[in-house]
């Protein structure tokens, strides 16, 4: 049995953002830290292109980031995770 779920009620909504931030505050921090990694990887890389060991870094920072975009495409997609609780039930 389900309970009604009234949208309209704004501290509901409030706090299932709250919760999902909570949630999933850990995968935003992996991201961030990778994407920085990985800025400062390629730049490296500009300035010693025949290193192997930074190329192999490059590579699996790509790799890890595709594999978080993929499990959560909510953190690669440029839009606020918050507007899926404010906008409006599809159908």
């Amino acid at each position: 049995m389900t309970i009604p779920v009234d949208y309209g009620d704004a501290d509901w909504l409030l706090e299932r953002i709250s919760s999902f931030h909570k949630e999933h505050r850990h995968v935003e921090r992996e991201y961030l830290d990778l994407r920085t990694r990985l800025r400062d990887a390629e730049a490296a890389l500009r300035a010693q292109p025949e290193d192997e060991e930074i190329h192999v870094r490059v590579f699996y920072l790509k790799r890890r980031l595709e594999d978080l975009e993929a499990e959560y495409p909510w953190i690669a997609s440029g839009k606020p995770p918050e507007i899926a609780f404010w906008a409006p039930m599809p159908g």
